[in-house]
């Protein structure tokens, strides 16, 4: 008789509904940690005392660690399960955010901060992982892709808004506090209904190595490119940064080639969509990050509403995006994820041309709602096909793995908006419809890779 140990690994679960809101509730910490201190930053700096240039590395460390670990934290999940990462990754999310809100020094925070990146990187590709595994049919992987996607999209509008109530009502510390209840929630809940969901492939070792390179690598670039977008920062040192991560991950690619135990699966990128899908969720996410960020400084700067007038005045972007998700969702069932993408592309290249003619031309508010429906449309329903499409024939060796990739490909692109933020705003830094043409060529690039996997997607929806 054959043992417990060696039975097949469940593919279902009883409750799939509970499993996909407490992944996605999860995955909503991690999108709301990326920019929720954002508006509480001035009164962090008061109570802390955090210099100016040192101030913005609470946002920024906490992005390195996450762009930086991400990989080698969907190889961990391949690797001990997807399960115990999840579970693992939340204890030390949880932990770095009970110790950023307990912070009496600024280098106690941003050391906390670098700590919750590291959690967000563990957690982030078990999240996608199990929505691959648990979910497999074509109708029901599209929804859960779609909910997964507008959690997303949501969860940094969210962030915004939650900052400003927070800050204003209770205490900044509370920003990090209220990650601890679902933290708890998703470390009781998901290991019980998920049991056996998942086998480790435990049969090949580590490859540490090949880990070292590219977490490096990926850190190096992702510094390089928020060094590039921040003000005033120091040009040479992120040039060679950048310099120091192309050769890093240059190493990591020839190791990767000599190695028996690759840390990127063998037959990952054997998809001759995949690496197209990634690319173009690089540039669409680059697009999304620096369209929303040179929106948000325009509402304040440009049309001089509050903090709490900006983000309300994020809601027919919340409307719009979930719009998206929901069309996206049904025509992915229907037609192809690859082609979706594209339609979505093109969307969001339209829509931020909308916004940067309507800025140039200082149309008020009411000027911008028509950019910011149809470019947050476009982005609800194209990240979550892109996400789709990268990881279409995801099995259990490499579901951990494709799920970081699609997270850092998300991660990168957030840098790249960053950085090009910073270089399109200007000297003044009041460039706004110059930025949000940049934007718009950003997300014509994706829609010229999301084109190039739609012909080579096949049509039949992926089964599994």
């Amino acid at each position: 008789m054959t043992s417990t140990s060696q039975e097949a690994p469940r593919t279902t679960t009883s409750h799939p509904r509970v499993v996909l809101a407490i992944l996605c509730l999860t995955q909503l910490l991690l999108t709301l940690d990326d920019n929720v201190v954002n508006i509480a930053l001035p009164t962090i700096q008061r109570e802390l005392g955090f210099s100016g240039p040192s101030l913005v590395w609470v946002v920024n460390t906490y992005m390195l660690a996450f762009g930086g670990f991400l990989v080698l934290g969907g190889r961990l999940g391949d690797r001990y399960s997807l399960v115990r990462t999840f579970a693992a990754g939340t204890a030390v999310f949880a932990l770095a955010s009970l110790l950023s809100g307990l912070a009496a020094e600024p280098w106690q925070l941003i050391g906390a901060r670098a700590l919750q990146g590291l959690g967000a990187a563990l957690v982030a590709p078990a999240v996608l992982g199990l929505l691959t595994l648990v979910f497999t049919e074509p109708a029901a992987r599209a929804k859960a892709f779609a909910v997964w996607g507008a959690t997303a999209v949501t969860g940094a509008l969210a962030g915004l808004i939650l900052s400003g109530v927070i800050t204003e009502y209770w205490s900044w510390r509370w920003v990090f506090f209220i990650n601890l209840p679902v933290a708890a929630l998703a470390l009781v809940l998901l290991p019980r209904l998920l049991r056996g969901i998942h086998r480790p492939d435990g049969e090949q070792a580590l490859n540490w190595g090949g880990a070292a390179l590219l977490t490096c690598g990926l850190a190096l670039l992702v510094y390089a490119l928020l060094s590039f977008g921040g003000d005033g920062g120091r040009p040479a040192v992120a040039a060679a940064c950048a310099v120091l991560s192309l050769a890093l991950l240059a190493a990591f690619a020839v190791d990767q080639r000599r190695s028996a135990n690759p840390l990127v699966t063998k037959g990952v990128f054997a998809s001759p969509v995949r690496a197209r899908a990634l690319a173009a969720a690089v540039l669409l996410s680059a697009a999304t990050f620096q369209g929303f960020l040179v929106l948000t400084l325009y509402l304040q700067n440009g049309l001089g509403f509050t903090p709490l007038e900006a983000g309300l005045g994020y809601v027919p972007f919340a409307l719009g995006s979930l719009t998206g998700v929901k069309a996206g969702e049904r025509a992915t069932v229907r037609f192809t994820a690859g082609r979706v993408l594209t339609v979505a592309c093109a969307g969001t290249a339209v829509g931020a041309l909308l916004l940067s003619w309507a800025a140039s031309r200082e149309f008020g508010y009411a000027g911008l709602l028509p950019g910011i429906l149809l470019f947050a449309i476009g982005v609800g329903a194209g990240l979550p096909a892109a996400a789709s499409a990268a990881a279409r024939d995801a099995d259990e060796r490499t579901s951990g793995v494709i799920a970081s990739l699609v997270n850092s490909s998300q991660q990168l692109g957030g840098a790249v908006g960053l950085a090009l933020t910073g270089l399109s705003l200007g000297g003044s830094g009041r460039g706004f419809g110059a930025a949000l043409a940049v934007c718009a060529a950003a997300a014509l690039l994706a829609c010229g890779w999301a084109a190039v996997v739609a012909r080579r997607e096949p049509l039949a929806s992926p089964s599994s």
